[in-house]
């Protein structure tokens, strides 16, 4: 297998190639106190103009103008004790990077200091809210794995590129020890030599000029992916009960809380997706993988590609009309919340070809279109025995095991494609239920670290199970000495321990 070819050169770049970082102590720029305080202050100026303005209106406050005299009193008084606070926490903060860590030191009232070994950095996010382009700032995130990522709020929008660019070449390289040559395995990314880093980026667009992109979304799939998906049609279906239902019985009253659901859950579905990942971008550096995404608040995260544990392409019932897909994965390191948000998306909404190559830069040498189209991975389906199971949705389940991968496809309203690495397989299980003893059958489980993707192949021939499981043990064991350059330590044999044999 050989990597992917690269796309057309990139024109030569005439920017500077910037410095590595000074290793002295900065502060974070001086208008981090405004940016952290602006939505407090916007908050309070609408809670405070909202109450004013119903007592006004029903008779019992006080006039327009007094009302308002009022708001701006809360506010200034809000404005000033917020700009006291964020000005000695800015103050107090200070942070260094240099060539062995990042070092970011926090004083005000309860002391910490976090330092971060650069060599256990995972990936250098550059998240930009809206306030904070306005003043071209920016924070940094950055993520060691199995903990939450530390941040760096704010620094010129040029600053965080620049340091971005420089963890994550010095991460990259520091964790260099893949071989260069060879076919490449999935989850391991082929070494390159960092280039020079070319800042090129905007408020508008992270992009640097010696960077190939690889997928781009258009504003169309942004938007149709949107208004097709399940959460808005529902939120949709609830506006349209919540007038139509109380207009026929005749009571009126109940249409508000119901609408106002509605359009709460839509504007939650919309922001959720077209907002966050509006003009999204997956580009190819020097260091690695990078998406680039977001309307109001524009976020690059780098792909951490040593640690996709597995992935899952999935397109929902409404998604089949418009063609598109998505792509998840399990990262490792990255649990909670963050593994079920932007961490753990590859492709929020793509079509097929959008998903190969998205896919193809994340494990070079693989083509996932190969699941489907049955070769080189045979796609085999479950007993007919299993419909008294599964009577709906027999058909849908398949299982196929290749050279670097094993793949689970199901689905009947949902489609939904597991992929995992035989490398990255933590453990193997069999499981039978007494239905499943009765029936001759058996569920294969191969597991990896919590997130999106659970690989399971249910009701399989117990015969055939069992065999799959033995295979899937040897393949694991190879791939793991394989991509750790052991050899011969992956051709020992099942090893010493014993399977049951199920149903036996």
């Amino acid at each position: 297998m050989t990597t992917p070819e690269p796309g057309p050169a990139d024109p030569t770049p005439t920017d500077p190639v910037p410095t590595d970082p000074a290793p002295t102590e900065q502060r974070p720029h001086w208008a981090t106190p405004i940016i952290r305080g602006w939505l407090v202050l916007a908050a309070v100026a609408v809670a405070s103009g909202q109450q004013l303005f119903d007592n006004w209106r029903s008779g019992d406050g006080l006039p327009p103008v007094g009302a308002l005299l009022i708001v701006a009193g809360i506010v200034v008084l809000v404005a000033l004790i917020q700009g006291v606070i964020g000005y000695f926490q800015w103050r107090t903060t200070r942070f260094r990077i240099d060539e062995e860590e990042v070092r970011v030191d926090r004083n005000f009232i309860q002391h910490s200091s976090d330092r971060l070994a650069l060599s256990k950095i995972q990936s250098v996010d550059v998240v930009q809210p809206l306030a904070a382009r306005v003043f071209g700032l920016a924070r940094l995130h950055i993520d060691i794995g199995g903990s939450k990522p530390k941040t760096i709020e704010y620094l010129t929008r040029a600053d965080a590129y620049r340091f971005r660019d420089f963890l994550t070449t010095r991460a990259h390289a520091a964790g260099a020890a893949v071989p260069a040559t060879g076919p490449a395995s999935p989850g391991v990314l082929p070494t390159e030599q960092p280039g020079p880093a070319v800042a090129s980026g905007s408020a508008w667009q992270d992009r640097r000029v010696d960077e190939e992109t690889i997928v781009s979304v258009s504003s169309r799939q942004v938007v149709l992916g949107t208004f097709v998906s399940g959460g808005f049609l529902f939120s949709v279906l609830m506006i349209a009960v919540g007038i139509a239902v109380p207009i026929a019985l005749d009571v009126e009253a109940l249409s508000i809380p119901v609408v106002l659901g509605g359009l709460v859950s839509a504007g939650g579905v919309i922001a959720r997706t077209l907002v966050k990942y509006w003009r999204f971008t997956l580009l190819r550096s020097s260091g690695g993988l990078k998406a680039v995404h977001g309307l109001t608040t524009l976020t690059t995260r780098t792909v951490p590609v040593r640690r996709v544990q597995g992935i899952v392409v999935s397109q929902p019932l409404m998604w089949r009309i418009t063609g598109l897909y998505s792509v998840r994965m399990t990262v490792l390191g990255v649990a909670g919340a963050d593994n079920d948000l932007d961490a753990a998306t590859l492709l929020p909404m793509g079509s097929a070809d959008q998903v190969r190559g998205a896919v193809a830069a994340l494990w070079p040498g693989f083509d996932v279109s190969a699941v489907s189209t049955m070769t080189p991975i045979p796609m085999a389906g479950i007993p007919a025995r299993a419909r008294w199971l599964r009577w709906f949705d027999r058909q849908t389940f398949t299982q196929g095991m290749g050279d670097r991968v094993i793949v689970a496809r199901r689905g009947l309203m949902r489609r939904v494609t597991a992929v995992v690495p035989h490398s990255r397989a933590q453990s193997v299980r069999l499981d039978q239920g007494p239905l499943q003893r009765r029936l001759r059958l058996a569920t294969l489980s191969v597991h990896i670290p919590g997130g999106p993707v659970h690989l399971d192949c249910p009701h399989l021939d117990a015969g055939e199970a069992r065999t799959l499981l033995l295979d899937e043990m040897d393949r694991c064991r190879a791939a793991r000495a394989a991509e750790l350059g052991e050899n011969g330590a992956g051709s020992g044999g099942h090893g010493t321990g014993t399977v049951p044999s199920p149903g036996g």
